[in-house]
């Protein structure tokens, strides 16, 4: 549980880093006039684009920082889906085990209630 704790709140750190970085990407893109024949000065393009250049290494760095921290979040993943399966097997072999001793109690209550009835004779009979 502590490693599902620890994966969420990573889990909403990198969605924000990313939420970040695609509106700073939107941002240094939508300053470049591309429709309509427009013109822009190659200090502005080389502006924006050294722009996003600088918010996708920034993006590399911080993915790069994080990569050991989600393989090992994949290989608790992995292992605790591992146990899930066991547990669940192991639920199904309860439930089989519990219906078993659910219809053994019956048979062991029907023999007992024969055997005062034979043991008991016929005042048992009556009511």
């Amino acid at each position: 549980m502590i490693y599902l704790e620890e994966w969420f709140n990573f889990e909403s750190e990198y969605s924000c880093s990313l939420s970040r970085a695609i509106e700073a990407l939107k941002s240094c893109t939508l300053h470049l006039p591309v429709v309509n024949g427009a013109h822009a000065e190659m200090k502005d393009i080389k502006h924006a684009v050294g722009s996003a250049i600088d918010v996708m290494q920034a993006m590399g760095a911080s993915v790069c920082s994080l990569l050991p921290k989600v393989e090992s979040t994949s290989s608790f993943a992995s292992q605790l889906s591992e146990v899930v399966a066991q547990e669940r097997e192991l639920m199904h072999q309860s439930r089989d085990l519990l219906s078993t001793v659910a219809a053994l109690h019956v048979k062991q209550c029907s023999l007992r209630g024969q055997f005062l009835q034979l043991k008991g004779g016929p005042r048992f009979a009556q009511p």
